[in-house]
């Protein structure tokens, strides 16, 4: 399968390098869901701070790029939203993140990738030049 990209696509992957840029973060975590415990009713989450992301990976001597950083927010986020019980707990949030943006087999823009799969197969528009 060959996948072409759009123009502002192509100018995204450009400027980023496959990573998430903040506005790209912020809108992909504020369309994050996760099941009511007390229902079973998905709802929206309530967004994790970057700072307290920058924090749960400094006490746990995570080290990510600077290029990374919001990549990672976006991974801290869905954490929280999708793995409470495999990641109970912010080390092995921490550890998930780093293993996950620090993968030696892995390319930049894996993470990035498996979010556009994801909204291609809700069938969910991506403005990539509203978000850069």
């Amino acid at each position: 399968m060959r996948y072409y990209l759009s123009e502002y696509e192509a100018y995204y992957m450009d400027a980023y390098q496959g990573q998430f840029s903040r506005k790209m973060a912020e809108w992909a975590i504020s369309m994050m869901m996760a099941a009511d415990e007390a229902t079973g009713k998905m709802k929206r989450i309530v967004p994790r701070q970057l700072s307290e992301m920058e924090e749960v990976l400094k006490e746990n001597d995570v080290k990510i790029s600077d290029e990374a950083i919001y990549t990672a927010w976006y991974l801290f986020n869905m954490c929280y939203a999708d793995y409470k019980k495999s990641l109970e707990d912010r080390k092995h949030i921490a550890i998930y993140i780093g293993e996950t943006i620090n993968d030696p087999d892995g390319t930049d823009g894996d993470v990035l990738a498996c979010f556009v799969a994801k909204m291609c197969n809700k069938g969910i528009a991506i403005h990539w030049d509203r978000l850069m």
